[in-house]
């Protein structure tokens, strides 16, 4: 890679760090060409990058865009995850994929402006992603007017029995 390369994709990674949701390392050791390629598939699916870049630019990149942190999960080859709105369906991918492939190994990364290591990025993983939390959200919105509406109508059907109660009483 030339210099004036290094130069631009170290921009180019600046430009795009800055407005980061969240950013993941991963050691991709012993991964066959074809399994980071599908790692790097599922991940551009979902919105997010995925991408193997030397470590001494990731380092450069990740100060310009203000990831103090990020240079300590830099050991060894490092590949790097990062989305800018669903960090959570990322860090799902990557879970999914290390359990897939055992050389596979998450070893940290920074979510809003917050380290977090191999642990955090895994608890991280279980939680339900922003579309199934605005499902939730929208569902609970909705159950309160319809249970609303059912305690109505039972309210009413129970008035209805009442007072045909009392009518086949006075008849009888």
């Amino acid at each position: 890679m030339k210099k004036q390369e290094k130069i631009d994709l170290v921009q180019s990674l600046k430009k795009d760090w800055e407005r980061l949701a969240g950013i993941v390392a991963v050691d991709f050791t012993g991964l066959k060409v074809d399994e980071i390629t599908e790692v790097r598939q599922r991940i551009k699916q979902s919105g997010g990058n995925f991408q193997v870049i030397k470590n001494t630019l990731i380092k450069i990149a990740a100060q310009e865009a203000g990831l103090k942190d990020l240079p300590e999960f830099l050991e060894g080859p490092t590949a790097l995850g990062w989305h800018h709105n669903e960090i959570v369906s990322l860090v799902k991918i990557l879970a999914e994929m290390s359990k897939k492939y055992e050389h596979l190994k998450i070893k940290g990364g920074i979510v809003e402006g917050s380290k977090l290591d191999a642990a955090g990025i895994a608890e991280l993983s279980r939680l339900p992603s922003r579309q199934e939390l605005l499902a939730q959200f929208a569902g609970g919105l909705a159950s309160g007017p319809r249970q609303m509406l059912m305690l109505m109508k039972a309210l009413s059907q129970k008035m209805a029995g009442l007072l045909d109660a009392l009518k086949n009483k006075k008849s009888a």
